[in-house]
């Protein structure tokens, strides 16, 4: 997580006063950490509520963003698009991402490690499910695991509301990694609607080895291992 150290105080004026969302008289990354935290938890804070819309959710989370970075920022996005590249996950899109929200599915030893070049990254699992938030993202990774998942629910913002996020428009089979390997190597696959899907290994000599996955899938990317 990097640390932004501008405090803004604005002790008369009420947008910054009701910004200041642990009232100790500045408004700093302290208080995005803290609706993020509301956000993972399910949890509700009067103040947090910066739409004024009744739950907490990434668009409150950007729009304090927002109040911290000014004008410093680039110009919004307008879509999002998603692409693996061996045990990560990346997000790129047209313009500025505000934040990124997802829930991911995957057995009970998962382990994630989330990226620090973003204002703000944090994760919370429940069993077989790992909710992660990460906001102003400086790069486009957002994640890197070796472990299989598939992706439940994505939201992507901007400054200041969604934006589309990129489906998978053809079937893809990518490379194993690591290559060579010992014990065992990861492959991505993503496919452009709900399908079933067969993916077998044979060796040189065209025996097969091995069926990895024979069962149905839904549409987006996915990681076998």
């Amino acid at each position: 997580m990097i640390n932004y150290a501008l405090n803004i105080e604005y002790p008369n004026d009420y947008q910054f006063w009701a910004s200041d969302i642990n009232q100790d008289g500045s408004i700093n990354v302290l208080d995005v950490v803290i609706i993020v935290n509301l956000v993972l938890d399910g949890g509700y804070n009067f103040y947090a509520d910066m739409n004024e819309d009744g739950s907490i959710d990434i668009l409150d989370v950007v729009q304090l963003v927002n109040i911290i970075l000014g004008n410093s920022r680039s110009a919004d996005a307008t879509y999002a698009t998603l692409n693996q590249k061996g045990e990560s996950l990346y997000i790129s899109g047209d313009g500025y991402i505000g934040a990124v929200q997802m829930v991911l599915s995957h057995g009970y030893d998962f382990s994630i490690e989330l990226t620090d070049s973003a204002m703000v990254s944090e994760y919370r699992t429940t069993g077989n499910t790992t909710t992660l938030i990460v906001v102003s993202p400086i790069g486009e990774e957002i994640f890197t695991t070796s472990d299989d998942y598939d992706i439940e629910e994505i939201i992507v913002a901007n400054s200041s509301t969604m934006v589309d996020i990129t489906e998978p428009i053809r079937y893809a089979l990518g490379r194993a990694y690591p290559n060579p390997f010992n014990p065992s190597t990861s492959i991505d696959f993503s496919i452009p609607t709900d399908s079933y899907v067969s993916i077998t290994v044979y060796d040189i000599l065209g025996k097969e080895v091995i069926s990895l996955v024979d069962e149905h899938y839904s549409i987006g990317y996915h990681t076998i291992t």
